[in-house]
């Protein structure tokens, strides 16, 4: 009896749900943005297909990371990681892309070395968004979500593609395969975001923030230089909006807030749920130290975020089992 008592009192006191969202296809063990990673997604459970996307020469969508790609992950015809800064996407086009093997990580690097566990999978190229949305479409048609960042950066003109030029790109994708509203696009370049809803306001759109964003960051929202307080944001300043960035994000018509997570407190996770945004957090490896802070997705997890973008899903999963609370679905192989 006390038993029983016990487990419904647990119940009681439980945080709302948390959706998961799995990052650039769980990069914590497949490599990041494939098809594979997307698949593995899918097996481990999640809410959230994760991906990032830039624009080619050719105006295609890719799914990669960078807009120059990363020496840590791609490599050349012969098998060589290419070298730091030459291969910018938006100077090549889709067919010259395809030549490039993103499926085994140099655990040698910094970077590579966040992502021990990554199983290699040579012959692994970047697919495109088009690509990836008809996997989702066909393995988990209406029970998994598309989230897509589109990566863009206003400090580097030369490496970016156009805004308007990208979001026009992006949207006849997701009209020509009809999920303008089963997807979410997010961005660090607020501009990206200005361009899609001006096309379709039925799309979703999460703002992205970091720690960098806040007062005394490189990118400080906050700054009196306006230069460098509306650089990421479009030339909107914070301090119009009552010097709150949830706030900024609700009136520059954003469905979702997604803060780093160590850049949040409880005081604006509040304001933001008041404000009607969906919190959506995530983590930044380098800053962290690590690829999974289990005591940063614990605080998460109790303040109440709507949703936690993660390179490990599957543990992301335990801790919310572990909790009582609801785990995403899981698509095994046929």
């Amino acid at each position: 009896m006390l038993y029983a008592i016990g487990i419904a009192l647990l119940a009681v006191s439980l945080p709302g749900h948390v959706e998961v969202y799995s990052h650039r296809g769980a990069r914590s063990f497949v490599p990041e943005n494939t098809l594979a990673g997307i698949e593995a997604s899918l097996r481990i459970g999640t809410d959230w297909v994760d991906m990032d996307v830039v624009l080619t020469k050719d105006g295609e969508v890719l799914v990669s990371h960078d807009p120059v790609l990363n020496p840590a992950i791609v490599r050349d015809a012969g098998g060589k990681y290419v070298a730091p800064g030459s291969m910018v996407v938006k100077n090549l086009t889709l067919e010259e892309l395809r030549r490039f093997d993103v499926g085994r990580i140099d655990r040698g690097t910094a970077y590579g070395k966040f992502f021990p566990d990554q199983v290699a999978i040579d012959g692994t190229g970047m697919p495109t968004l088009r690509e990836v949305i008809r996997l989702v479409q066909a393995r988990a048609r209406n029970r998994v979500g598309l989230q897509i960042e589109m990566k863009t950066d206003p400090a580097s003109p030369a490496i970016s593609a156009d805004p308007e030029r990208f979001a026009r790109a992006v949207y006849r994708i997701l009209r020509e395969e009809e999920v303008v509203e089963k997807v979410k696009v997010h961005a660090f370049d607020f501009t990206c975001l200005f361009a899609l809803q001006a096309l379709d306001r039925r799309i979703r759109t999460g703002y992205l923030t970091s720690r960098d964003n806040e007062i005394g960051g490189v990118d400080d929202f906050f700054n009196s230089d306006p230069a460098v307080a509306g650089r990421w944001t479009g030339g909107k300043l914070a301090k119009d909006y009552e010097g709150s960035i949830p706030r900024m994000v609700k009136a520059l018509g954003g469905t979702n807030w997604e803060p780093e997570d160590a850049e949040l407190t409880k005081e604006n996770l509040d304001l933001a749920h008041r404000l009607g945004l969906k919190v959506v957090v995530w983590s930044w490896p380098e800053r962290l130290g690590t690829a999974f802070d289990p005591a940063m997705t614990a605080r998460m997890i109790e303040w109440g975020v709507d949703g936690i973008i993660t390179d490990d899903p599957g543990r992301l999963t335990s801790m919310l089992a572990a909790r009582g609370m609801r785990v995403p679905p899981r698509f095994p192989p046929d």
